[in-house]
């Protein structure tokens, strides 16, 4: 009666060397690197080279339990006698993951001519082994870290698909050792990098000149707009659901040039937008919505919220509700990003914002801040509850334009320092401060002054905009290395097929 109290039983299945030639299969992999096990008791092992699968139709060639590999490429042929019965362990990588399955070597065998007719390169002979143990993942990490930067070591490849611009605001509020945090944060002030500006008394007319003199400093074909459509929950209900973006895309702006006879501005109508038969289309706008409107100009970003006045069927009509609003963080270098945090440098700027009075002076001159004055303030750091703002670039050509992630704009996150590093590279030096996500928005303001509720997120969950880009990267990854893999496989069986014809 009271099973369910002691916990679901594992099902242990038993081990078939058939089903781990199947899963070897689902991956593919060309070829392996060979690993052989000495016959000693102190689990030595040789590095015996890189060999191939033999394949059949670009798939795995296997008969019963068993697969076949060529020669590995360190092996002489003197020793190819002396292989039976011996222990190996096949490594390869699959979608940057790194895998590897133990077999034992039944022997090497010529190859029936019929057979090797079928292959996909020319093959007289070749090992057959069998499986002896599971296939294993080596690679424990859940997610990778996408470096943006690089600091001389050419090992470590450079993130060009999907990157950030990131900027940050230091909040009034800390984060305590004592109490847990709590779940939710509300009424998160912001502070601001520099004196805020006074307060202009809004105009229809004075916002689209505003607008209009960015927007003729850009060619006509980069005159666009990012925009957003925010759903809110309108029940009465206690618990709200958080808000919804809609993302309707890059849209181009019409009539820049031409003084308009009324205050309004003419948008060109998304690409999502239109009719869908029997269904209502979200991404259709509607006079009286409001949408937030987006853009970069000069290395600077700026938003501004809208009104729609009518909903043409190839364009939009809209009237400015606000100024367009320049990004008021303090940008900083971005080094890396993942899907529960990011790396940035260090700068004087940012550690003066951050410390203000209590920042060290010889913040100028120090090459390793190694000294206690600099252990505590990098202690005050860490109690410190940052608001992180990033602005998606993305660079996908044609060919691999399907990988793109549908990304905000705009993604905003709370974040904690949880460690700093200093990185020497050749002279000079570079302070690292490493961010987690701890806090995501409950809601997406439509005013400058709106506030918005914060979700604690720190352990519980990953955050859906980064999750989405690491998804994309990690698929794009393994077609670009499977293409390449494809075209090395191609070439060895060319050069394989020429030796032969010469022979």
């Amino acid at each position: 009666m009271f099973d369910f109290l002691k916990g679901r039983k594992k099902n242990t299945s038993s081990f078939n060397p058939r089903f781990e030639i199947q899963k070897l299969a689902d991956l593919s992999p060309p070829s392996a690197l060979v690993r052989l096990l000495k016959d000693n008791d102190h689990g030595e092992i040789e590095e015996i080279g890189k060999a191939f699968f033999l394949r059949r139709g670009k798939k795995l060639y296997s008969k019963n339990s068993a697969l076949y590999l060529t020669t590995p490429d360190n092996l002489k042929i003197a020793k190819d006698q002396n292989l039976a019965n011996r222990s190996v362990i096949l490594q390869f990588m699959n979608r940057r993951i790194p895998y590897r399955i133990e077999c034992k070597i039944l022997g090497r065998y010529r190859l029936l001519p019929e057979v090797a007719a079928t292959l996909d390169f020319n093959a007289k002979a070749a090992y057959k082994l069998s499986p002896t143990a599971h296939l294993e993942k080596q690679d424990k990490r859940q997610f990778y870290r996408y470096a943006i930067k690089n600091y001389g070591d050419g090992r470590t490849p450079i993130t060009t698909h999907i990157t950030f611009d990131a900027f940050v605001r230091a909040t009034d509020l800390e984060f305590t050792a004592e109490d847990a945090p709590p779940v939710i944060l509300q009424d998160v002030k912001l502070i601001k990098p520099e004196i805020e500006k006074n307060k202009r008394q809004f105009t229809t007319r004075d916002a689209i000149n505003e607008f209009r003199a960015i927007m003729l400093q850009k060619q006509p074909h980069e005159r666009s707009v990012f925009v957003s459509k925010v759903g809110k929950d309108a029940s009465t209900t206690l618990v709200k659901r958080p808000d919804e973006e809609l993302l309707l895309g890059q849209t181009n702006i019409l009539g820049m040039e031409m003084e308009s006879l009324r205050d309004v501005i003419f948008m060109k109508k998304s690409e999502k937008a239109g009719t869908q038969k029997g269904k209502i289309n979200p991404y259709n706008l509607q006079p009286g919505e409001k949408v937030i409107t987006n853009f970069v100009h000069d290395k600077k970003y700026y938003q501004m919220l809208v009104e729609i006045i009518e909903a043409r069927s190839q364009n939009e009509v809209v009237r400015p509700i606000d100024f367009p609003a320049a990004e008021e963080g303090l940008k900083v270098e971005l080094a890396d990003y993942s899907v529960d945090g990011a790396l940035i440098e260090g700068s004087p700027n940012l550690l003066r914002f951050l410390l203000g009075d209590s920042c060290p002076h010889d913040i100028e001159e120090t090459l390793y801040f190694e000294s206690k004055e600099w252990e505590e303030a990098f202690a005050r750091l860490r109690k410190n509850i940052i608001h992180l703002t990033f602005f998606s670039k993305m660079n996908f050509p044609d060919a691999v334009k399907r990988f793109k992630p549908d990304l905000p704009f705009k993604i905003c996150q709370l974040a904690q320092i949880v460690r700093t590093h200093v990185l020497q590279n050749g002279d000079g030096s570079t302070l690292h401060l490493g961010l987690q996500f701890c806090y995501e928005p409950q809601g997406i303001p439509l005013n400058r002054d709106d506030s918005v509720n914060w979700r604690y997120s720190r352990y519980i969950r990953d955050n859906e905009h980064f999750k989405l880009a690491h998804s994309q990267l990690s698929q794009l990854y393994g077609f670009l290395e499977h293409q390449s893999s494809a075209a090395n496989s191609s070439g060895n069986t060319n050069r394989q097929r020429r030796k032969s014809e010469k022979s």
